[in-house]
């Protein structure tokens, strides 16, 4: 009986040790959209998605990635993407970066813009909440 209660105690402790913490930087907002490929003048647009990555970050610290991204491909020439796991009430943005590998048919890497030119560069999401944010590759 002894050696069950101090087992108890000691998985008790172990977990109270490892939930939540300070300075996490987790959370339970997300991001979610499209990425529209080009119709043409895209030399890779079968693996494509694979070499995109969304970057969801801080607004004073666009190289410090938030969240957990996954970006897969959907039907008509696009891929899709989550960022899950951002932390609500912070100022971030949202980016869209391709793989040097990605090309252009004439060799030229492609841009990638915001689909909307009115969406706001840096935002904040609430506890729990949902933005959508869709991105357009381009070629020359």
């Amino acid at each position: 009986m002894y050696r069950i209660a101090v087992a108890a105690l000691i998985v008790a402790a172990a977990g109270c040790a490892t939930t939540g913490g300070a300075g996490s930087r987790e959370g339970n907002a997300t991001v979610t959209g499209v990425i529209r490929l080009p119709e043409t003048g895209f030399t890779q647009a079968q693996d494509a998605c694979e070499q995109i990555r969304v970057v969801v970050a801080p607004a004073a610290n666009a190289s410090d990635a938030l969240g957990k991204a996954m970006v897969k491909a959907s039907r008509g020439n696009r891929c899709s993407f989550t960022v899950a796991g951002i932390p609500s009430n912070t100022d971030i943005q949202a980016n869209a970066v391709a793989d040097a590998a990605l090309k252009c048919a004439n060799g030229a890497a492609p841009t990638i813009a915001p689909a909307s030119a009115t969406a706001q560069p840096t935002f904040k999401l609430s506890d729990y909440g949902t933005s959508t944010r869709d991105f357009v590759v381009s070629c020359g």
